[in-house]
């Protein structure tokens, strides 16, 4: 079900529109009302006037005769009338107000579109009136029918107005999500169009920008590992002080981090990257992290048993790798504790307090400048985030009891993902 947002552009029109057709309708049905008030008061006058011709003035035959005719009446017998009394209807509807014209000898009917007057003096008198009554019941169908006609037109001109905006929102959204070739061009001149295609050209332009970033860091990255790799080789070949040999080797290693974090931001930040999430054990995905950290196993003190979670496997133990990479530089003493509770992985170490807020370094390129004798370029945590992120888990942080504590927390997991293996 769509939600209603009263603050939207879409809700003020259509509630402009659904007024403007009550406003209409309103309209309609008073200027109705008052010419059928008009018209009863008009045949009402004419019975009174020619009550008044008949016992009142009393023209001579031939002035009544003319009369008459300049007003299309016509005297009609009692037969008819009697039948007139029995089929017809009262004009006037109101009980006080027509027993007030009885008591004045006057009946006005309805019969077949026509009014009767019936007067009482020493005989009966009747009339009929030869002129057609109004038919505002017809009246009445062709104005609702207009109207109606006129509340479909003003909603499909408003919906065709809006429907730009909201294909407009759907792109945007789209965009949001990282998906490409987003079309929002619209034909026309008025304003959603403007900023439809204004947003359609900057949708080129970004696009642009980040097939030219992609390239360039792709082309730097390829310009870069081959000369690591042929340092790697050379250091190995080097007959040097070993110690001298080790350090060098670390650089290179440590060169070849750096640009496989690089090119993990980039796929990230690009957002075209497709998680294959599938059902692994915890401990396989921890044990795919350490082998990538090549850290010794003794320095970790691990209380992960046959959970399941649900996750990208290379991408999730790249992220377990950086979080507990992070722990080994930052701990101030060993082991560094991981374990899983509570359906969460939780990867502590003992150290000082962040200087910083823990959000401050969620962000690319910070790092706690206080570590003078940590190499890295602050991408750890932001990496780590990203993919947790990305995989709709939550990464929480909390510094109790001299620990640094990380928790990677699998609320919105699939409830199978929980079970343990069977």
């Amino acid at each position: 079900m769509t939600n209603i947002n009263p603050r939207s552009i879409i809700f003020a029109a259509r509630l402009v529109g659904a007024i403007t057709a009550l406003l209409l309708i309103a309209a309609t049905l008073m200027a109705l009302y008052l010419s059928i008030q008009l018209d009863k008061r008009n045949e009402i006058q004419r019975a009174v006037m020619l009550y008044d011709l008949l016992f009142m003035t009393k023209p001579t035959p031939e002035a009544f005769a003319r009369y008459l005719k300049e007003h299309k009446l016509t005297p009609v017998g009692g037969e008819v009338m009697k039948r007139i009394r029995e089929e017809g209807k009262p004009f006037i509807e109101d009980p006080l107000l027509r027993r007030t014209f009885q008591s004045g000898n006057i009946e006005i009917f309805v019969y077949d579109m026509h009014c009767y007057y019936a007067y009482k003096m020493h005989d009966m008198y009747y009339y009929r009136s030869d002129k057609e009554m109004t038919p505002y019941m017809l009246y009445i169908l062709i104005a609702a029918a207009l109207v109606l006609a006129t509340v479909i037109l003003l909603y499909r001109y408003m919906s065709g107005s809006i429907e730009p905006l909201q294909n407009l929102h759907r792109q945007i959204l789209r965009f949001a999500d990282g998906e490409k070739g987003i079309d929002t061009k619209v034909e026309g001149s008025d304003e959603v169009a403007q900023v439809a295609n204004a947003f359609h050209d900057s949708v080129q332009k970004i696009e642009a920008l980040q097939r030219s970033r992609s390239l360039f860091l792709r082309n730097v990255m390829h310009e870069l590992k081959t000369p690591i790799s042929k340092g790697k080789l050379l250091a190995h070949l080097l007959e040097i002080n070993p110690k001298d040999k080790a350090i060098l080797e670390a650089l290179f290693e440590q060169m070849q981090g750096h640009l496989s974090d690089l090119a993990r931001v980039e796929s990230l930040t690009a957002r075209h990257l497709q998680l294959d999430i599938r059902s692994y054990a915890c401990i396989d995905v921890l044990d795919q992290a350490i082998d990538l950290l090549d850290v010794p196993r003794s320095e970790l003190e691990i209380t992960v048993g046959n959970e399941k979670i649900m996750v990208d496997f290379d991408l999730f133990a790249y992220a377990l790798k950086n979080l507990i990479d992070n722990a080994e530089k930052y701990a101030s003493h060993r082991p560094v504790s991981i374990a899983f509770s509570e359906n969460c992985l939780r990867i502590a170490n003992a150290g000082e307090p962040f200087k910083e807020e823990y959000t401050h370094y969620l962000k690319a390129y910070q790092r706690d400048l206080s570590q003078h004798s940590l190499e890295g370029m602050g991408l750890g945590l932001y990496i780590v985030n990203e993919i947790v992120t990305r995989h709709s888990y939550a990464l929480r942080y909390a510094y109790e009891g001299g620990q640094h504590v990380f928790k990677i927390c699998f609320d919105n997991a699939p409830r199978a993902a929980r079970l343990p293996e069977t």
